[in-house]
Parts: C-alpha cells; structure tokens; sequence
C-alpha cells in the first residue's frame, strides 16, 4: 500500500462515494477514514476499498485532528447539515453539487464559507468530449451560437428534490453556459416560462456582450436528452449525449463530419470523475488544477434563478 501524502477522509457511503473512491484507489491513495449516517454501508466501502478509520459520528470525523482533506458526496439535504456542522476552514474540500438545494440556501453557504480551499463537484467539466470541445472552439475567435438541450423528470418521493431539480440536476447543462459563452451577460429572455409540477418547457435567450447568443430549452416530466450544440462559422460541435463529441466543419463548401472517440478513463470509471481526482490532488499538492472553486459555481446558480424565477 503507498503510503499517503495526504489525510483525506470521504463523507458519504453511496453511489458516488463508491466512485470516487474507485478512483483514489486506481491512484493508489487510500482514504484515512469515512463517515455516513448509515454504518452498515460505510462498513462495507471501508473493507472494500482498505479504508483506516470508520468514524460513527461527525464529532469523531471533527476530533481525528490528522485529516485535512475532504470529499463530501451526500444528497444535497445531507450536504447543509454538514457544511453547517463542520469546521470548515481547517480541511481543503471538493463537495459534490448541490452545495444548497436552492438559491437562497446556496446564497447563505457561499456567504458563510470562508475557506478558499472550498471546491465543487461538477464532473462534466472534466469530460474528454467537453475539454476537447473547449479546444476546438476556442480556434476560432467568431461569434457563438449555443443550443443547450435539457430534460428533467419530477419523479421523486421528495417534494424538496422535485421543486428544486433545477439546482440538483440542471446545474451542469446550465454551467455549459458559463464554460462557452463570453463577456458579461446582457439580456436574459425568458420565452416560456417553467410552471412547476406540469408538463412544461423553460426557453430562454440569453445574450451576451460579446455577441455570444444561448438558446435553452428544457421540457420538464416528458422523455428527452440532454445536449450541446456550438455552432460557429464554418465549424460547429455536438455533444449529444455529453459524453460523445461529433464535430462538423465546411471545408471547400462540401459539409466534413468528424467523429471523436471518448478515452479510455471515461469508460473505465465515471466520465469525468478521473480527471477531476487527478485536479483534487494537484490541489493537495499545491499544483495548478482547473477545479470549480465556491464563486465560480455560484455564478452558474445565479444565471439558473435568473432563468427560472
């Protein structure tokens, strides 16, 4: 077993603290310890990925003084009872999406939060399709048309969950925007509004000062897919779904349709979730890294409750 640099205790004992920890363990960093509400599964994930320490409490988590790294991957309910109870300035975090389960709650943390070592989870990131997206629009310096696709079902026992999907699920189609559109935001055009609890549409315009336009369209509790469309001239890419890229360019008037391939570590483990690791250890080690720090992803809630309130 390689011996730690770092004390990183993982919070959180489901599927997505299963799949982080699949990661570390490929890295060959083994977490020190690990806390959930439910022990049982905690006791499981400690003997499958050679976890040290199971705290029963959060005060046991807050008393082990040897951690100074966390990754919190709860529910978003889970999320504010611990942010609220933790130290937060004494640990460097990366914490799942979302950070509040709406805006006002998510106004208050990032308010209250004052650790700049404070990261959050947004794996699409981190996709290979979106990275090398991100590389062949910015080769041409043109104007941006960006069509964002979205689908959400309120299908939920929770009613929290359902009024609030937006900020729980939509959050990653919505911080494309942030990702491809330039300069200031300048006008936002609401062309249907959400109704909640309905077979609905949200489509919305957005422009921006660098002429950069985004058209969204959500259809809510019917069937769909998610995707991005950036067409500039005489090139544009599709990432439908997100995880794929098709790139298209006019090259001597006749249309080029250009495939990309996903890589290998966006199928051997969660897409994105290997890249976004590697940016948490860069982190640890105070190397450069591309997390989402607490400001930056306020600014894709803030563009969400302009859309949708």
């Amino acid at each position: 077993m390689m011996k730690n640099r770092f004390k990183i205790a993982i919070i959180g004992a489901g599927y997505m603290a299963e799949e982080y920890l699949k990661v570390l363990v490929n890295k060959k960093v083994y977490c020190e310890g690990i806390f959930s509400r439910t022990i049982s599964k905690s006791r499981i994930l400690k003997n499958k990925f050679k976890i040290k320490k199971l705290y029963k409490s959060l005060n046991d988590l807050k008393n082990d003084r040897q951690i100074d790294a966390l990754i919190i991957a709860v529910n978003a309910e889970s999320t504010n009872y611990i942010l609220n109870n933790l130290e937060i300035p004494k640990y460097k975090i990366l914490c799942e999406k979302p950070v509040g389960i709406n805006y006002e709650q998510t106004k208050k943390i990032v308010s209250k939060i004052k650790n700049k070592h404070f990261y959050v989870a947004l794996n699409r990131r981190f996709y290979s399709s979106n990275l090398k997206a991100g590389y062949l629009i910015s080769k041409n310096k043109g104007k941006r048309l960006i069509s964002i696709r979205d689908q959400e079902l309120q299908n939920s026992k929770s009613k929290l969950y359902n009024k609030n999907l937006m900020y729980w699920n939509s959050v990653h189609l919505i911080d494309y925007i942030n990702i491809y559109a330039r300069g200031k935001l300048d006008k936002v055009e609401k062309i249907k509004k959400f109704k909640d609890n309905n077979f609905s549409e949200n489509l919305t315009r957005l422009i921006f000062s660098s002429k950069d336009e985004v058209l969204y369209h959500c259809n809510w509790n019917s069937p769909g897919s998610w995707s991005v469309n950036v067409i500039q001239k005489d090139h544009s890419i599709e990432m439908k779904p997100l995880e794929n890229l098709v790139q298209e360019k006019i090259i001597k008037g006749k249309r080029v349709r250009i495939m990309h391939d996903k890589e290998k570590i966006d199928l051997k483990f969660k897409p994105g979730l290997y890249r976004q690791i590697s940016n948490f250890l860069n982190m640890l080690s105070n190397k450069k890294h591309k997390l989402v720090n607490l400001n930056d992803y306020f600014k894709t809630v803030k563009l969400i409750n302009k859309m949708y309130v």
